[in-house]
């Protein structure tokens, strides 16, 4: 968000003789998110629980069933699976996106160690243990070779199985060691299973013909090895017999089935998609809806206290959810995950948030944000924008669709794009019923009817090509019919509001993540990309890089008090400031555990007197105005 340009410019002086930064967290009233891959109760101490997380990424560790959580930051990678060992007190596996780790818990905490024997850098999705205690653990190769699937007999060193008949480059996504034999399910080849006792190390590999080439995500397996559940893109399938023959199982929902988790007693859960649980009491034959949380999405683990039965656990890509009464009921876990925001909004006065469920208001009395909204569902917000015509009308870009609310964000609609993501948003000032959007992995699209009941939509793309995809918008003030589109690879100019398109070749094949114009000086452009930020001078026809090499910009902001003055906030490396008009660069921090955040967007408010920052760890502003 730039300065209007009728603010006083300060002299370079006094922008190198700017103050640190002072950050204040702005947290209050977010709901915390966090991917939460796999979860794991441990055997030996079942008050012991491990979280797998996958953005942001790492694990968590409660001592206590849950109500306190620990986050071990040694391991900085998405954790796709975790598993504490059967036999070995106080070890948990983890199978991670650059291989299997073992877990150790020491006196002053748990510590982490490559394992041995498993190929370095070949990512792992899936760690197990037979009835018997052997350890399982499957992924992919970096280096074209079938899928990796190793076995321990040990816990310390990990032996080669015999490889899947699958092509290069495939994945093995889960096991099952049922009965002396080994089922692995793979990404888009289907389920196969061992044709002979793993055992004797001698074997061959078969496809299930009643499964087929499909995606098999998961399996589970009863304790006495003779029901299989496999969960697959095609469906649910089941087994009675060990495996030896399988049947599709008909759902009460449509979707795939997303995790699955069996109680004491015998019952079975199965997350679906659109964020339903399933029951069923007859051993998986057939199912029905048991419940459902407060928004859709995909499941990625379930999991049940073995202390308690009306304990369970999951895992979405929303956070973590906890039942207390054998799943009728749900609710988010608050102490888990990351408050997040992704876009932010000044109108009318008011500041406006975009997070991960919903838009939020703040409100400077309580110093919280409270969630606004009547007709918005809980989904991801990716863009925020106001009319030119009317500060209270408001636009809303999710993850699925456009929202438009016409009382400053108490009510919305859907408006367009149900199916689509929609990540930009760009009004014209001279015509305030004509509104453009960037769609995920798509291009630009514009309406003339933003105002109206039911926009039509319009493609605007031409001159670019088929495989485009843009990421951000920018028009240039003064003149809206000059417009930027930073892309996946490179920029484009359009000077007839988008009626067509031309590819800027200085910048051909970096992903550009923010367009900018100077207000007061319209021929001074700046983006953001993967390899750092650029300048042109000429309206973007020329570039040159001014900094943050081999850093990835994702967000700009400046303020025309003090123009040399710049602020780029960057994924992974959280934000950083300039006081020479980007010679020269320096990190400004929101605090000494919030270094290495990805900022997505930033924010000076119309007065001048705060800057804010939307981050992968909260909400952050600090203040500009001098007492």
């Amino acid at each position: 968000m730039l300065a209007t340009a009728c603010e006083a410019r300060l002299s370079p002086a006094a922008a190198q003789s700017a103050p640190p930064l002072r950050w204040e967290p702005v947290h209050d009233g977010l709901r915390p998110h966090a991917p939460v891959a796999s979860i794991a109760f441990d055997p030996h101490q079942p008050r012991r629980i491990a979280i797998g997380l996958y953005v942001p990424t790492g694990l968590l560790f409660s001592e206590d069933g849950g109500e306190e959580w620990r986050k071990d930051h040694s391991l900085a990678e998405a954790a796709h699976a975790v598993h504490f060992d059967q036999i070995l007190s106080g070890v948990l596996w983890v199978a991670g996106a650059h291989g299997v780790w073992r877990v150790e818990l020491h006196s002053e905490g748990w510590r982490r160690r490559a394992a041995i024997g498993w190929p370095a850098d070949h990512a792992a999705f899936t760690v197990t243990q037979s009835p018997e205690g052997i350890r399982y653990a499957a992924g992919v190769s970096r280096w074209g070779e079938a899928p990796t699937i190793r076995r321990s007999l040990d816990g310390e060193s990990w032996q080669p199985l015999t490889s899947l008949p699958t092509p290069a480059d495939s994945a093995a996504l889960t096991l099952a060691a049922v009965d002396g034999r080994l089922f692995a399910g793979t990404d888009g080849f289907g389920l196969y299973v061992s044709d002979g006792v793993i055992a004797d190390d001698d074997f061959s590999w078969r496809l299930v013909e009643e499964i087929g080439e499909t995606h098999v995500a998961g399996l589970w397996a009863s304790p006495d090895g003779a029901l299989l559940l496999a969960r697959t893109r095609k469906g649910l399938f089941r087994s009675v017999d060990v495996g030896a023959t399988w049947q599709r199982v008909n759902l009460p929902l449509e979707g795939r089935p997303d995790a699955l988790a069996t109680a004491p007693d015998g019952s079975l859960y199965l997350g679906m998609g659109g964020g339903e649980i399933l029951r069923s009491d007859d051993a998986g034959a057939s199912w029905r809806l048991w419940s459902a949380l407060d928004r859709d999405g995909l499941f990625y683990a379930l999991a049940i206290d073995p202390l308690n039965a009306d304990r369970i656990l999951a895992g979405t890509q929303h956070g973590l959810y906890s039942s207390r009464d054998a799943g009728r009921t749900w609710r988010p876990v608050e102490n888990v995950g990351e408050r997040r925001g992704l876009t932010l909004l000044e109108a009318g006065g008011a500041f406006f948030l975009g997070a991960e469920d919903g838009v939020y208001r703040w409100e400077e009395t309580t110093r919280r944000w409270r969630r606004v909204g009547e007709g918005l569902p809980l989904r991801q917000v990716r863009a925020l924008a106001a009319s030119p015509a009317n500060p209270s009308i408001l636009f809303a870009g999710t993850d699925a669709g456009l929202y438009r609310s016409l009382d400053a964000g108490a009510s919305w609609r859907l408006v367009g794009w149900p199916q689509n993501g929609v990540n930009g948003l760009l009004f014209d000032p001279d015509a305030p019923n004509r509104l453009d959007v960037h769609i995920a992995f798509e291009r630009v699209y514009s309406t003339e009817e933003a105002l109206g009941d039911a926009p039509t939509w319009d493609a605007r793309w031409e001159g670019m090509p088929i495989s485009a995809e843009v990421l951000a918008l920018a028009m240039e003030p003064g003149n809206p019919r000059r417009l930027y589109a930073g892309a996946a690879r490179g920029l484009y100019i359009s000077d007839d509001r988008a009626e067509r398109w031309r590819s800027v070749p200085a910048l051909a094949g970096r992903s550009l993540f923010t367009v900018v114009v100077d207000p007061a000086q319209p021929q001074r452009v700046y983006v953001g990309a993967t390899d750092g930020l650029y300048r042109s001078e000429d309206r973007g026809e020329t570039w040159e890089r001014i900094g943050l090499q081999d850093v990835t910009v994702t967000a700009l902001a400046w303020s025309a008090r003090q123009p040399h003055l710049l602020y780029a906030g960057t994924k992974y490396q959280g934000l950083w400031r300039s006081l020479d008009d980007g010679r020269t660069w320096e990190r400004a921090p929101f605090d000494e555990a919030a270094q290495d955040e990805s900022v997505n967007a930033l924010l000076l408010s119309a007065d001048g007197r705060w800057l804010y920052a939307a981050t992968t760890h909260g909400v952050w502003r600090a203040g500009l105005l001098r007492e």
